[in-house]
């Protein structure tokens, strides 16, 4: 049979625009197809680590708008404090600019792409995947679905499970040009208001990116902190360009990331750290491994698609675990661990070295010297009493 691509890739966000790339590059017949036309908002508050940037085989310096040295800490918008780093933490980007660079790499070496293209359905056969659109069907040998937290790639087969969902809103906020000016190597970050759920400015060259997320059984409460945010902010006469929300998908075990000829990757797979919401590197990451491993199975390398599972299970998936555990620590004793980034050299050092990618959240427990004995125990504790506070705080919200 005839088929349209050799790999059908659903969404041209980071995952599926470094896959088609990646996948172009090597000779592979590839189609995206896109639900949006391009350049597309994104809710995100883009900021770009070095871990990112290392992942990109190509130069995206142009896109970075702010290098971001500072990081003004709140907790529940009390204990502010600032800190700083002599080398960029990190750097700030504008997420649709971002996305339809990537998106233009990969047509650039050979992918195709179709605006407007909606996935709905993907059916598996022998030799063949068909998958549906609005507006007709395609045919390939292999799929990835890099479709967003919401993928019909991902639901029809059947790779949704240990998904739990979370929710940010985002605006894109106009301020004094001089207030802008000021924080633009800053960014702004308030964590412990609630449990898991966090607030972040982000400058963006002449405005900035204010927003908010946590756990999506707290959406009710999410608008009321975000207001709290802005009025803690005193930013003056704003203008709000745009306001909206977006879910955040936390896989909390490690699952299988294929089935048969359909793969998964990025937000459709659940692939977003749970401690800070980020999903860039997730994605970028996980649509390169996409790309080998369907490049390996074309190329008759391997029997199947098992090698994207492993990979991600080990590399990725560990990294997201061993985050969530410290969410849950986070969660427990939100004031202390504040105060101890405040206080302590070495934590602060710690927390840059992990942000900047030179380190891993495996790296943690060592941290604690003679005490990391007993790092699983308290995980297993802070687990209970961060689930407990959260249910709390979804009956009572804000005191």
């Amino acid at each position: 049979m005839t088929t349209d691509a050799d790999v059908i890739i659903a969404g041209a966000g980071p995952a599926g625009s470094l896959a088609g790339y990646e996948l172009a590059t090597r000779g592979v017949s590839v189609l995206i197809l896109e639900k949006s036309s391009f350049p597309r908002y994104k809710v995100c508050g883009a900021g770009l680590t070095y871990k990112i940037l290392r992942e990109i085989p190509f130069d995206v310096s142009s896109l970075l708008e702010t290098k971001i040295h500072s990081i003004v800490f709140s907790s529940g918008f009390r204990d502010c404090f600032t800190r700083s780093s002599p080398e960029p933490m990190l750097f700030c980007a504008n997420r649709d600019k971002f996305d339809d660079f990537l998106l233009h790499k990969a047509l650039e070496a050979g992918a195709r792409v179709i605006h407007g293209a909606k996935v709905m359905d993907v059916k598996q056969d022998k030799d063949f995947v068909t998958v549906a659109t609005r507006d007709g069907s395609f045919t390939s040998k292999l799929v990835i679905g890099a479709d967003g937290a919401s993928s019909a790639v991902a639901r029809s087969a059947g790779l949704r499970d240990n998904i739990l969902p979370g929710l940010a809103w985002e605006a894109e906020i106009m301020a004094d040009p001089a207030i802008v000016r000021a924080f633009s190597q800053t960014v702004f970050l308030d964590w412990g208001s609630f449990p898991g759920g966090y607030g972040w400015v982000f400058p963006k060259g002449d405005h900035f990116s204010i927003g908010v997320g946590g756990p999506a059984s707290l959406s009710k409460w999410m608008m009321p902190y975000y207001q709290k945010l802005l009025e803690y902010l005193e930013l003056g006469a704003i203008e709000t360009i745009s306001l909206k929300s977006w879910p955040i998908p936390v896989r909390i075990k490690k699952s299988p990331f294929h089935n048969g000829r359909v793969l998964v990757a990025g937000d459709a797979a659940g692939l977003t750290d749970p401690l800070t919401g980020e999903g860039i590197y997730y994605a970028v990451r996980s649509g390169i491994l996409a790309a080998k491993s369907c490049h390996a199975y074309l190329c008759a390398e391997t029997p199947s698609l098992e090698s994207y599972t492993t990979s991600v299970n080990e590399e990725l998936m560990q990294e997201l675990l061993d985050a969530n555990r410290i969410k849950h620590l986070f969660n427990t004793v939100p004031l202390k661990i504040h105060h101890f980034v405040r206080d302590n050299d070495r934590a602060w050092k710690a927390f840059v070295r992990i942000l900047r990618g030179e380190r891993w959240y495996a790296d943690v427990p060592a941290g604690f010297g003679k005490w990391k004995v007993l790092w699983g125990l308290a995980c297993l504790f802070s687990k209970v009493v961060s689930d407990y506070k959260e249910r709390r705080f979804s009956k009572q919200g804000f005191k």
